[in-house]
């Protein structure tokens, strides 16, 4: 992922609807990207593009790319996002982005393409996406009913199977869930969102075990998704595997050194190695990057408790 440098904002005083525009501008970030055919290479028309703030559900954005595959935002409140790209006869791909404070990040996306094989492939993707719009709507046994036929009309493709483990989740159905999604990854076993969503319900019900090994799968195919980094080093904390843990956060921190909670985790593993110097160091810059975080109280506590 390239980010640009600083986008220039000017304001004029005269001009009230301006100079608020660029004051927005200012405290606001964007996202400029392209998605393109993981065979080809060509340009992807028609990706619907979902961006959910990892902070607040309700904060979140539709976009779709043009006939050149490309999609723009502006105004995105900074912070991470979780991102998803659909489109119908393509495997549904996610991850997540930084949106930083007056820059743009751009973006260069792959999406494969389903099974071509697969006869009637067409019909049942549109009966997939009219599934997926009662999803978003909240009407999951509608969802499911069409997911059914999906599933019965493509039984070897793992597309439908991942839909409908989607629409069982967000029911509260975890058991169908986790049945969806492993059966969408024996038949396509590099599958990552089947990996990850998997992982965490397993994490939800406290499995932590079972959790990781789902995010170790995701990560070994390929997911470059930081969040997962992240779960899967929490997973080895909780399961006490401090050792196995620390080098997860630090790889994390190399590759998004904005990743707040990266840095609260490592200064726990290193208070519980005597690397007290370290810790403190850690902690404090949690605390600048994310003072909002749950657990900043927490931290400044702990530095209290150190003498800081």
């Amino acid at each position: 992922m390239r980010r640009t440098g600083r986008m220039s904002v000017s304001t004029i005083p005269m001009v009230c609807a301006l100079a608020a525009a660029c004051l927005w501008a200012a405290i606001t970030g964007a996202v400029d990207g392209v998605v393109k055919d993981s065979a080809t290479g060509e340009p992807v028309p028609g990706v619907k593009i979902t961006l959910v703030s990892a902070k607040s559900e309700t904060l979140s954005y539709t976009l779709t790319t043009d006939p050149k595959g490309h999609f723009y935002k502006s105004g995105l409140v900074p912070g991470i996002y979780k991102m998803t790209l659909e489109k119908e006869g393509y495997i549904p791909q996610g991850g997540s982005i930084r949106v930083i404070l007056d820059e743009t990040v751009r973006l260069d996306l792959r999406i494969e393409a389903g099974k071509a094989e697969d006869a009637g492939a067409p019909a049942v993707a549109k009966k997939i996406a009219a599934a997926n719009e009662r999803t978003a709507a909240g009407k999951y046994d509608e969802a499911i009913a069409l997911l059914n036929e999906a599933v019965t009309e493509l039984p070897q493709n793992a597309v439908p199977y991942f839909y409908r483990g989607l629409a069982y989740e967000k029911s509260g159905k975890n058991e169908e869930a986790l049945q969806d999604y492993q059966k969408a990854s024996e038949l396509k076993p590099d599958f990552i969102l089947a990996f990850s969503r998997s992982g965490m319900i397993w994490a939800r019900k406290g499995d932590f075990e079972k959790a990781g090994e789902l995010y170790k799968k995701a990560l070994d195919s390929g997911d470059s998704d930081p969040t997962t980094l992240y779960n899967y080093g929490v997973c080895l904390t909780n399961l006490g595997r401090s050792p196995e843990a620390r080098p997860v956060f630090e790889k994390l921190l190399a590759q998004d050194p904005e990743y707040a909670d990266a840095y609260y985790q490592l200064g726990i593993l290193c208070l519980g190695s005597a690397e007290t110097a370290k810790a403190k160091e850690l902690l404090e810059t949690f605390i600048a990057k994310d003072p909002e975080n749950k657990n900043a109280a927490l931290a400044k506590e702990i530095l209290k408790s150190l003498g800081q």
